[in-house]
This record gives structure tokens, sequence and C-alpha cells, in this order.
């Protein structure tokens, strides 16, 4: 064995040792999610909130159910877009490769932060549904969720199939899908022809398509070369 092989070895074996031990002293889950909740700029927290806090008293000014559903179709596109910045923080800033390069990856940065304004965001909507609209579970699904998870869909899509560092794209596409279903709702004839199964095929549709949307994303993120 030459000199320089005795010296790869070295490399190598030292490379090892040390990402044995960070392993070792990797936190757990819940310590990982805290940190990234401490990571997480909460002036996005606290806009979304202001949006939910708008819809309520809108919805509590006595306005008909058309205007009511044209102002749930503009703040809650624009109430799941404040995700976006936090999400494509690591893509602007050029992280990925730093990120990889460490104990969490940038697969697991992403995961935590779904997982943190996922869960943040379902209760602001849960809440707003309960308080102003305690008579069933229907709307909630109707005109809440499904624009949320095609906000969400839209935006990870463009972080795992555009590779641009700025999000003037996913910007746009969330405006063109706002004004589509806007258009939607607002069209009374429309919105008192679809029937409650075509509602929930098109809720099932757009929650199939965030889950596909985020497995694409951790694909893309386990083939991004990482030291680890």
């Amino acid at each position: 064995m030459t000199q320089e092989e005795h010296i790869q070895q070295t490399v190598e074996k030292s490379i090892d040792a040390f990402w044995n031990h960070e392993k070792k002293q990797k936190p757990s889950i819940f310590e990982f999610l805290y940190s990234q909740f401490l990571f997480i700029q909460k002036r996005w927290w606290i806009l979304q909130f202001g949006c939910l806090l708008l819809l309520w008293i809108l919805l509590n000014l006595g306005l008909s159910q058309s205007i009511e559903r044209k102002a749930i179709a503009i703040i809650i596109p624009l109430f799941t877009l404040l995700i976006l910045p936090e999400l494509w923080k690591s893509r602007q800033n050029n992280m990925e490769d730093i990120e990889n390069s460490s104990v969490h990856t940038t697969r697991d940065i992403y995961l935590a932060r779904l997982i943190l304004f996922g869960a943040v965001d379902l209760f602001g909507l849960t809440v707003l549904w309960l308080v102003s609209f305690p008579q069933g579970i229907e709307n909630l699904i109707f005109e809440l969720l499904i624009p949320f998870n095609g906000i969400c869909a839209l935006m990870l899509g463009c972080l795992t199939f555009y590779s641009g560092r700025e999000f003037y794209l996913p910007i746009s596409l969330c405006f063109l899908f706002t004004i589509g279903w806007f258009l939607i709702v607002s069209n009374e004839f429309l919105y008192t022809k679809l029937s409650y199964s075509l509602w929930f095929m098109l809720f099932l549709f757009s929650s199939l398509l965030l889950i596909s949307m985020i497995c694409k994303l951790m694909q893309k993120c386990k083939e991004v070369p990482a030291w680890n």
C-alpha cells in the first residue's frame, strides 16, 4: 500500500469516527423540533394569526355568504403563503450544501418546518372555524383546507422542481391559484351546483397532491450529495 493510500485510509477512518461521535450526540426528535421552533421567525406566525383575526372579524359583520366566501378565498391563500419565506430560507441563502454536511440535513429541516407550520396552522384554522361556524365540518373541508392544501402543494412543488433561489415563481403560481379559486367560489351557479361528493373529491385530490409533493421533496433532498 502506497503512502497516499495510507493517508486516504486514515482520512476516511477519521471521518467515520467523527460522524459516529456526532450521531451519538444527535438530539432527539423533540429537541430538534424545539431548536427549529426557536429558529423560525415568529413574525410569520403573528402575521398568520393576524390574517385569521381579520377573517374572523369579517365573518362576524353579518355579511352575505357570498361575500364571506370571497373573503375566505382571498385571506386563506395569503395566510398559507406566509409559510413560504421560512420554507425557502435554505434555498434563498444557498444553505443546502452546509446543511447537508451536518448531522441534520436539509431534508430534516424541511420536515421539521412542515411539521411545526402544519401543526400551528391547522390548529389556527380549526379554532377559527369552530368559533365562526359551529354547524359542522363540511365548510371547514371545502372553504379552508382545499385552498390551504393547494397553496402548500404549489410551494412544495416549486421547491422540488424549480431550481431558482428567488421565490417569484411560487408567488406567481399561488396568485394565479387564488384568482382561480376566487372565481370558483364567486360563481353562485357553479358553487350551488357542485355536490358534496364533488367537493369532497376535490379535497381528497388536494390532500393527495400535497402528500405527493412532500414525498417528492423529501426524495429530492436525499439525492443531494452530502458528506454524511
